[in-house]
């Protein structure tokens, strides 16, 4: 394990523009972290993506942290009202990070924003049974389709 430095650390931080969660300076992270960070400077997250698949299950101690960067990246994107490069960019980490109800979560979202209800609940319905206490997917499908799923 590579111990890495502080400086360096608040480059990654900076390059993640805040969405990388709290982590110890000796953790795992640390090692995969420094060899992500060109592909996190280039704030590409098809870049980011590519640089995480191809590390293989080393790059697993950072898997959090690149599909975090990753929906931010999407978020910008669709609080600027760039729809489909948000529905690109959710569809990257979605294809990354399979398993993942956040991601189908927030893919669902912006396919909702687009005002395709349809694709947006099959999303929904995805993130629900990866995550059957996401409440916020719940709320969505209730609210899109009249029907309750607390039944």
């Amino acid at each position: 394990m590579i111990r890495l430095r502080q400086g360096f650390a608040l480059i990654i931080l900076a390059a993640c523009a805040g969405t990388v969660q709290s982590a110890t300076i000796d953790s795992p992270q640390a090692e995969v972290m420094e060899r992500l960070a060109p592909a996190f400077a280039t704030h590409d997250p098809a870049r980011i993506a590519m640089a995480f698949v191809s590390m293989g299950d080393y790059g697993m101690p950072a898997a959090a942290i690149v599909e975090s960067s990753i929906n931010a990246t999407g978020y910008r994107h669709l609080e600027n009202g760039e729809i489909e490069a948000a529905i690109s960019v959710f569809e990257l980490n979605t294809e990354t990070f399979p398993l993942s109800a956040n991601a189908w979560d927030s893919l669902g979202e912006a396919i909702m924003t687009k005002g395709d209800d349809e694709a947006a609940i099959q999303c929904y319905r995805r993130s629900l049974k990866l995550d059957p206490d996401n409440s916020n997917a719940t709320r969505m499908i209730e609210r899109m389709t009249g029907e309750s799923l607390l039944s």
